[in-house]
């Protein structure tokens, strides 16, 4: 092959990958908007993902931002495929009602109907786990063993052995293992894969046709890498296997497919038992957060707006982008027009070790937060120290503000972002 031919694909290839970065559309006002509100958190690397928006049932906006391969300086195109994380929990749901409407199970089932040794599965029912009451904790096992490849049956195994967080029933506790539970229930009482499930009561339907379960040892085309955003601009999020959040945040997809997600509940592809589930008040949203990417969609049930973002990024910029766009298409001005990071004051909690302890939200959420390598830490989230007894966090572009008791030591933290307060009490 010679060099001029070579250089052609090259050059040919390079423009195929430019075209699939946007998709044409004729820039209205609210497009332009949008972009105004885009372009700036582009340009600082703040946001790396697609984003889609719809006026009166049509797409006006559609767009790449970022890159799919830092390393390689690969551009994300609006064919991009990023995980949706807890998305995935609705379209088990989907799973669920549809097995329920072929009389493959009821709500009032118990779990040790199908897994007879689980601990406490005579109190367990499959509601519970659908409507986060069981107990199971969110998460089962530490961060350094979810970069392992599991089965289902495999998770279940990890599963029992996690300690309840309260009596079946008792109260709500968001919780990504009871749905890793109940996507097992879901095989079993159906005899086929989770997978296979995806396939026939949602992907089918819903003509997602770029939508897949995870598999950690198949290549996924058009897959993107994972970052975080930090104080450098950004770096890789943690190595992970998604096989451990089967059924509760297993699934890779495209911004276009997420679209068509959302209008299939709105259409009533997936039943009216679905429908009834998911859209309310007149919008079907939802939304997902893991590891290094994050995912929302939001529509208006008479199709007069629409948008989905979908991110390889985790930064606080994603609420950013989320806020004003739902803002922007409702014909408002953005509340929030700019991102600001604080001046950072090293020398501002002289003794970090203060801080350090198990916490607890009052909605059951905890954290643990530590010392590592000369910052604090809660969970995965780094802490930089903005003044006294406060912190800045890219994760969510938020701040976390320490409160004593009257002898000085530490007993909450409050904290709060673009679009959350959270209260948590030191244990």
């Amino acid at each position: 092959m010679t060099v001029r031919i070579k250089l052609a694909i090259f050059v040919g290839t390079c423009i195929a990958l430019l075209a699939l970065t946007q998709t044409a559309f004729p820039q209205s006002a609210t497009a332009k908007k949008i972009d105004d509100l885009l372009q700036p958190i582009s340009r600082d690397g703040r946001f790396s993902g697609i984003i889609i928006a719809s006026e009166n049932g049509s797409i006006i906006y559609e767009k790449a931002f970022g890159l799919a391969n830092a390393e390689l300086k690969v551009p994300n195109t609006v064919g991009s495929r990023i995980g949706i994380a807890s998305i995935t929990k609705p379209m088990t749901t989907i799973i669920l009602i549809r097995l329920i409407e072929d009389h493959k199970l009821t709500l009032e089932d118990k779990l040790s109907k199908f897994i007879p040794d689980f601990p406490n599965g005579d109190k367990i029912t499959v509601a519970m786990l659908s409507q986060h009451r069981s107990g199971i904790p969110h998460r089962v096992m530490p961060d350094t063993e979810e970069s392992r490849v599991y089965t289902s049956a495999e998770m279940i195994e990890k599963i029992k052995a996690a300690k309840l967080a309260f009596e079946p029933g008792a109260r709500e506790m968001y919780s990504s293992g009871g749905y890793a539970v109940l996507a097992r229930v879901l095989e079993i009482a159906s005899g086929q894969s989770f997978s296979q499930l995806l396939q026939k009561y949602v992907f089918d339907p819903g003509q997602l046709t770029d939508t897949i379960d995870w598999s950690g040892p198949t290549i996924i085309e058009r897959r993107t890498q994972e970052y975080v955003c930090d104080s450098s601009g950004y770096t890789n999020a943690a190595a992970k296997d998604y096989s451990f959040l089967v059924g509760a945040g297993s699934v890779i997809s495209t911004a276009s497919d997420l679209f068509k997600f959302g209008n299939a509940l709105i259409d009533g592809k997936y039943g009216a038992g679905a429908k009834a589930s998911f859209v309310r008040n007149g919008i079907v949203r939802n939304s997902g957060n893991t590891n290094g990417h994050r995912a929302y969609f939001e529509i208006k049930e008479d199709k007069s707006y629409g948008f989905v973002i979908l991110s390889n990024m985790a930064c606080g910029s994603f609420d950013f982008v989320q806020t004003g766009l739902s803002e922007i298409l409702q014909g408002k001005e953005p509340t929030v027009k700019t991102l600001t990071v604080p001046k950072f004051d090293p020398a501002a909690n002289k003794d970090l070790t203060e801080f350090t302890g198990h916490y607890k939200e009052r909605g059951g959420s905890e954290t643990d937060i530590r010392v590592k390598d000369g910052y604090l830490f809660a969970s995965d989230i780094k802490l930089y120290p903005v003044k006294a007894d406060c912190f800045f966090d890219f994760k969510y572009f938020g701040n976390a503000c320490f409160t004593r008791d009257a002898s000085g030591k530490v007993t909450t933290v409050r904290w709060s972002g673009l679009t959350f307060e959270l209260i948590w009490t030191r244990q």
